[in-house]
């Protein structure tokens, strides 16, 4: 016989109750529908909802998923950022996308521990993964300030302990002497030929990263009119945003600053600014492109000639080696192979190595704190010499034996 029908609230099956949470701004009651299995889990909904609603929380708001509030966030985020940051933080997103769906008020730190626990299970960096936790929690900032959820999720949530660090390191010394006496390769046909007439461009852009620290983007924004060759100095006060195709202020307000230029570089910036000066655009920028400033696919092109050029490798036999199906093939494999930040890196190494405190090399790398400035640094061999010289200077010599 079957069991008696249970009696609901609902035409669902549902248990059903609605509450009034209010007036709205024309007096009107605000009221929400409340659903449940059972008598008890209705009630208990009721109650949570009373809860929230005198917390201030956003109750009746049903934009409240995930996805909603990080679409908000983009919207008042990006338009201050360049197009490359966009990228970054999309990537970012797109880890966080399995919340999309989700009610901001159901989630918890567990939902994000479990992503970034998967993300290095995959081998993803901690920098990767900090990156993502940094992004959630401005997500969890905006929807609180708006009282669509009570939590942060990633307070208390760091990346674990066996994520692989990235390292940011600098070139060695070797490569450094290869950067400054590089030369063309001598050329028998036109490709090679039209690289060794670019070489010097890509070489003073290198140097330029290497002597003064500047970011690839502000190198290729750099005008003359802010390189002072009588005082030693240049002012950063632009920077290229590749993706976004457009001068921008640089990175961070700190990013503005002038930095001395060594009197060795100084010295290959005059005579390259006299080689310029009948080009309109060379006239313009210290490092141009063929329409005006330095552009992605330029800047590509060029390291790749530089590259090629410290490892000695040509385009000739780049090609033959790709024919070559019999006997001895060229040797195009690139011994020395770094890119343009690492030079960076390496002009904050080279600065903490000569004595210069970490507040000024802050300063030259425009950077915000001291803390992203020791990332950039990088013991050297030689330092480590120096170091243990120096503690070994410290130790106090033993008193000679008393003679009985």
């Amino acid at each position: 016989m079957a069991g008696r029908k249970r009696k609901t609230t609902h035409t669902s099956g549902l248990y059903r109750k609605r509450i009034t949470l209010g007036r709205d701004e024309n007096g009107k009651a605000i009221v929400k529908s409340v659903y449940g299995h059972s008598k008890e889990e209705l009630e208990e909904k009721i109650a949570q909802l009373r809860i929230q609603k005198g917390m201030g929380l956003a109750v009746t708001d049903e934009k409240s998923t995930w996805k909603y509030w990080a679409d908000v966030w983009k919207t008042l985020k990006y338009p201050s950022i360049g197009k490359s940051a966009q990228g970054v933080y999309n990537g970012a997103l797109k880890h966080l996308a399995v919340l999309n769906p989700i009610k901001i008020t159901k989630l918890t730190s567990i939902d994000l521990v479990q992503i970034v626990t998967k993300m290095a299970e995959d081998g993803l960096s901690r920098r990767t993964i900090n990156l993502v936790i940094q992004t959630a929690s401005q997500i969890c900032r905006l929807a609180r300030k708006n009282h669509a959820m009570m939590i942060n999720i990633a307070d208390d949530v760091n990346a674990p302990q066996n994520a692989p660090k990235t390292q940011r390191e600098a070139i060695s010394p070797d490569e450094e002497r290869l950067l400054w006496n590089v030369k063309p390769i001598d050329a028998n046909n036109k490709l090679d030929k039209n690289r060794a007439e670019r070489l010097p461009l890509a070489r003073m852009f290198a140097l330029m990263q290497l002597n003064c620290g500047l970011r690839r983007e502000e190198a290729a924004a750099l005008r003359w009119k802010n390189v002072d060759l009588d005082n030693l100095v240049l002012t950063v006060m632009e920077a290229y945003d590749f993706k976004g195709k457009r001068v921008k202020e640089p990175k961070t307000v700190s990013g503005i600053r002038q930095v001395p230029i060594p009197i060795k570089y100084a010295s290959e910036l005059t005579a390259w600014k006299e080689q310029n000066k009948n080009s309109i655009t060379g006239r313009i920028y210290v490092f141009p492109g063929a329409k005006g400033i330095l552009t992605e696919g330029e800047f590509i092109h060029l390291w790749e000639c530089l590259l090629d050029a410290v490892n000695g490798i040509s385009v000739a036999a780049k090609v033959s080696a790709g024919r070559m199906r019999k006997g001895v093939k060229p040797d195009v494999t690139r011994q020395y192979n770094f890119t343009s930040h690492q030079l960076r890196h390496t002009y904050a190494t080279n600065a903490i190595a000569a004595g210069v405190d970490v507040r000024t090399v802050q300063y030259l790398m425009g950077h915000a704190t001291p803390e992203m400035t020791m990332r950039y640094t990088h013991l050297s061999p030689s330092a480590l010499e120096s170091a243990r010289e120096k503690l070994g200077a410290k130790v106090p010599k033993q008193k000679a034996e008393q003679a009985f």
